[in-house]
């Protein structure tokens, strides 16, 4: 890898763009790349998510026979997301500013309607754990952000 360099002389506002060959190993790439210094901590947790991005559908895989009942699954899973998500707003003092104003109605249409959308992704996305290889899984789920993304320029 190498590096460009800008330079502007003082008496002409024209910058002249010139290439060295001054090689960049990867770290020093990192470290520019995320504007100096690097955080020890982020890049721990970068590699963490990723260690379990990766084996995350070669474990549900092994682990989660075909004859399961999926919807009991998607259930447990939800009921824990939802138990934690409340211990964290009761915990942090957040349940009542959270909960002010809002009515079975309100609930139903601004919470009810994306959580029942949530629930039938996650029973695809269990049925695809169990159906396609990993690496398979993985390069199709990255094309929700690839379309997420495109649906948003548009």
């Amino acid at each position: 890898l190498t590096t460009t360099t800008t330079t502007t002389t003082p008496s002409s506002s024209s910058s002249i763009t010139s290439l060295n060959a001054v090689p960049m190993n990867k770290a020093a790439l990192l470290t520019s790349a995320i504007g100096g210094g690097t955080d020890r901590e982020a890049i721990f947790y970068m590699a963490l998510l990723a260690l379990q991005f990766g084996l995350q559908p070669i474990l549900t895989k092994k682990y989660t026979p075909k004859e399961i009942n999926r919807s009991t699954v998607v259930l447990t899973q939800d009921v824990v997301r939802f138990g934690m998500a409340g211990f964290v707003l009761v915990f942090s003092g957040g349940w009542a500013s959270a909960i002010s104003g809002w009515t079975v109605r309100t609930w139903l249409t601004v919470a009810g309607i994306p959580a029942s959308l949530y629930c039938i992704q996650s029973l695809a996305t269990l049925m695809a754990y169990q159906s396609l290889e990993p690496l398979t899984f993985n390069v199709l789920n990255q094309t929700k952000t690839l379309s997420a993304a495109l649906c948003c320029y548009l």
